[in-house]
């Protein structure tokens, strides 16, 4: 290079942007590689335009590649005033001007040297400018053999065209010449074939004449962009009139064929045949005239014996209908089937015409005579719709596929995953199992050419003639509604008629007997919905649903609830302060409500799962069965408190001669008092009576043990609270000892009188336990002198406890017949000890309350509610 041309590239490739711009100064170089004489300052106008250098984007970044720099002066977007702004944001910062010029200055220069000292070097390098001179001129060289090579590569383009010019129109005429040779061949097919057209349809030779004219419409397709051609048009003229002439021939033999009353039998079967072939050539419209007309005709004396006027065609004949289809079938299977082809499914198309005919005539004749219609004759034209449709199902299978829609699958991940306890091994073994079974659906797709998974449609004939029936399914709910209303007035009559039977009496063997009459119910429930099955009627099976629904709620309150023993009313029963005295007959006949009951509320479970499967599935989620299930519910309870409370009667002369013993008499104390021997014999009278009287399923026995023991010992603790034991502790250890002998009773009540030695349930034993502590405790401060008072309240507190208060203390002093000023230092030192100072004491000595009502306080009010919701559900 020349100094000139570096002294150009560096202004060309902007290296020298920034001392450019700062007004650097220097010599440019003569073209003979040495300084000029004159030292010209060349500034940064000469080398830059005022305007600056814009480089393209690319060459920029090389630069940038090659001399990085962190100088913001090298900066291609450098902003002159922005820079000085920010080294001199306010007038303090001039005070450092001159140093910052002084040190720009100094740069300025070191650029300047290092500049000139480049620029020279490579002026005084021979070896240099020689290569540059050399790439000079081989690159001359290479530009002038490169026109070269384009002058003769234009040259062979041309001669190349000049060839294939020709051969070009060689081609076009080629294939020009080709269609003239086909169109020829063509037009000469179709005047001999129209002319042999015309002579096989003048002569009747009508297969010959189908397989020309099948030939010449495809011929035809070809002249499609020449009819404006009159010789063409006129030739499309001649096919459609000897189309129109065969038509005509062939619709008149067969008319004659078929001709009614006495048809020509002089007609031949092969030549009848031979024209379906003919029309299965000619155009849609003129295939559909043509069958149409046929079916009609087979169909033409249906109409006349099953004319809507007459009695042939109400419902109650509607299987003469079907059977009259059958041997319409039958005929045509044996006189035409060697007629029409096989490809045009007549008989199929017979039978949809017969049922368009029918379903308009039945909904015609349903809709003036609607109140004719019966539910045994609407179950009759059900079944045999059915029946019918279930014979054509078979008779015509579906032909027609639909594609089976793949869900998409649920995402692996899923919040609701991480939440119910998911973890990442679940997530992929679920990852895996999908994958599996997306790579089986591809396979079947490959085994299946590639297309979608398909199946079979429903058969169109499914409901064809049943549908017609679905708006008078009211009619069935109605006789079903008046027959279920029948047959719990006639459960009703049978019960006060003949009650159990005296089954009780008899000593067979009753365990879990139910009332004959739920069975009987549910039987006929499931009839109803096997008919409804059977026939194919979901939206029945839904007023079937609410139909069950007001019955079980019917049967549960006028069989169940109505005929517990009314000894006295189920509130005073449910708030535990009637007597109730049960017979034997009157026992067995509450178990057996009980176990009614308990059959009817699984029963009804089974009901409804089984009406979610025959139920349509936009009806599933309104099907809800919880409502009876709750009352039945609600009969167990009321028959297990009602047995209750009739235990608790017959133990109730037993407390009584409790508290009436003169306890403060008793010299010694003996073995167990009369009046539990009496409880006992009581208890064995009855409990396993009701045992052998409940289902095999001891869960309900259980729990008529639990609520007993829950009902008797507060009870028992108010007789309790009224024996008189006095000072003498002699009293006190006899009851104590009866109330041992009174637990281990009640340990034993869920196996009294059993056969079989079979322990209770720990549950049950930690229950008693738990119950007769307290009991034991009481009669435990009772027998304990009170004197001194400090010492009695601590044996209180702690046998007692401080959760009872001093109404508690006062009840059991009573109990020790302690005068009133007897009892007041025992009240005064539990008060000094008592975390509320004895507040209550005031209370109970200004309003004293009987213990009886402190004792079962906290059970009436649970009762009161139990019964106040019981009401709102009889409301």
């Amino acid at each position: 290079f020349s100094p000139t041309d570096c002294f150009k590239l560096v202004a060309d490739s902007g290296i020298g942007r920034g001392w450019c711009r700062a007004g650097l100064t220097m010599s440019e170089p003569s073209e003979s590689g040495v300084d000029a004489k004159d030292d010209t300052p060349l500034t940064a106008s000469a080398m830059v335009p005022p305007e600056g250098i814009n480089l393209q984007p690319d060459v920029a970044a090389a630069i940038a590649k090659a001399f990085p720099s962190d100088d913001p002066i090298d900066d291609p977007e450098f902003d002159t005033v922005k820079h000085i702004n920010t080294l001199f944001p306010n007038e303090q910062s001039l005070s450092k001007l001159e140093a910052f010029m002084g040190k720009l200055k100094g740069r300025i220069r070191r650029i300047d040297n290092e500049i000139q000292s480049s620029v020279r070097g490579q002026s005084a390098s021979d070896t240099s400018g020689q290569a540059l001179k050399d790439a000079q001129v081989g690159m001359a060289d290479l530009f002038s053999r490169i026109q070269d090579i384009r002058k003769k590569a234009e040259v062979s383009e041309r001669m190349v065209q000049e060839i294939t010019r020709d051969i070009r129109s060689l081609d076009y005429a080629k294939k020009h010449l080709t269609a003239s040779i086909t169109t020829l061949n063509h037009l000469k097919m179709l005047v001999g074939g129209v002319d042999s057209l015309q002579m096989l349809a003048d002569n009747g030779q009508y297969r010959d004449a189908a397989n020309i004219l099948s030939a010449m419409q495809n011929v035809l397709e070809h002249f499609e962009r020449y009819r404006e051609i009159p010789r063409i048009t006129a030739l499309h003229e001649r096919v459609d009139k000897i189309k129109l002439q065969m038509s005509q021939q062939i619709n008149a033999e067969f008319r004659k064929a078929f001709r009614r009353p006495e048809p020509d039998r002089s007609c031949d079967i092969s030549q009848l045949a031979e024209g379906c072939a003919v029309i299965d050539v000619l155009d849609e419209e003129e295939q559909n005239r043509f069958k149409s007309w046929f079916v009609n005709l087979q169909l033409r004396d249906y109409r006349d014996v099953f004319n809507i006027n007459e009695d042939a065609a109400w419902v109650d004949k509607i299987d003469r209908r079907f059977a009259w289809l059958k041997r319409t079938l039958a005929s045509y299977a044996e006189k035409c089937s060697g007629i029409f082809p096989r490809e045009w499914y007549l008989q199929e198309v017979i039978t949809e015409r017969f049922l368009e005919i029918t379903r308009e005539d039945l909904v015609q004749m349903i809709a003036t005579r609607r109140d004719a219609l019966d539910v045994k004759l609407l179950l009759f034209a059900l079944k045999k719709s059915t029946e019918f449709e279930q014979w054509l199902v078979l008779r015509f299978p579906s032909r027609e596929y639909e594609d089976i829609e793949e869900k998409p699958e649920e995402p692996i991940d899923r919040p609701a995953d991480r939440e119910s306890g998911g973890t990442d091994g679940d997530a992929i073994r679920n990852k895996y199992r999908q994958f599996q079974e997306e790579k089986q659906r591809a396979l079947e797709r490959e085994r299946a050419g590639g297309q979608p998974p398909r199946r079979l449609k429903p058969n169109k004939f499914i409901g064809r003639v049943s549908k017609i029936f679905e708006g008078c399914m009211d009619v069935y709910i109605t006789a079903q509604d008046r027959t279920l209303e029948g047959m719990l007035e006639a459960f009703v009559r049978t019960y006060k008629a003949e009650g159990m039977g005296g089954a009780a009496e008899d000593g067979e063997d009753e365990a879990g007997k139910t009332l004959d009459s739920s069975g009987d119910m549910f039987r006929f429930f499931r009839e109803c919905i096997i008919t409804c099955v059977q026939l194919n009627s979901q939206p029945a099976v839904f007023e079937l649903y609410l139909l069950f629904k007001k019955y079980l709620n019917a049967y549960c309150e006028r069989m169940l609830t109505a005929h517990l023993p009314q000894t006295t009313s189920i509130a005073s029963v449910i708030l535990k302060d009637a007597s109730v005295k049960l017979t034997p007959e009157e026992q067995f006949l509450t178990c057996c409500i009980l176990n009614t009951a308990e059959y009817c509320m699984e029963t009804t479970a089974q009901l409804e799962g089984k009406l979610k499967q025959k139920m349509a599935p936009e009806k599933v989620e309104e099907v809800d069965m919880a409502e009876e299930q709750d009352k039945f519910h609600e009969v167990i309870s009321n028959a297990i408190q009602l047995l209750v409370r009739a235990l608790e009667t017959q133990c109730e002369s037993s407390l009584t001669t409790m508290a009436k013993t003169k306890w403060e008499q008793i010299e010694e104390v003996g073995d167990t008092s009369l009046y539990v021997s009496q409880m006992g014999k009581n208890m064995a009278t009855m409990v396993p009576f009701i045992r052998s009287s409940f289902s095999s399923d001891r869960k309900y026995f259980t729990n008529f043990c639990m609520k007993f023991v829950n009902s008797f010992i507060p009870r028992l603790m108010t007789y309790i609270y009224k024996c008189k034991v006095g000072t003498s502790h002699v009293g006190a250890e006899q009851l104590l000892l009866d109330m041992q002998s009174v637990r281990q009773l009640l340990l034993e009540l869920p196996t009294l009188g059993s056969a079989t030695a079979r322990k209770p349930t720990s549950s049950y034993t930690r229950y008693v336990t738990k119950m007769t502590t307290k009991t034991e405790m009481i009669l435990k401060v009772v027998m304990a002198p009170h004197d001194p008072p400090q010492l009695y309240v601590e044996d209180y507190t702690k046998l007692i406890g401080e959760e009872e208060g001093i109404s508690m203390l006062q009840t059991i002093l009573e109990m020790k017949c302690l005068k009133r000023a007897e009892q007041q230092p025992i009240l005064d030192a539990y008060k000094a000890i008592a975390p509320n100072g004895g507040a209550d004491s005031d209370r109970s000595s200004k309003a004293p309350e009987s213990r009886q009502t402190a004792a079962v306080a906290n059970t009436k009010q649970r009762s009161i509610r139990k019964l106040e919701r019981l009401m709102k559900r009889w409301q």
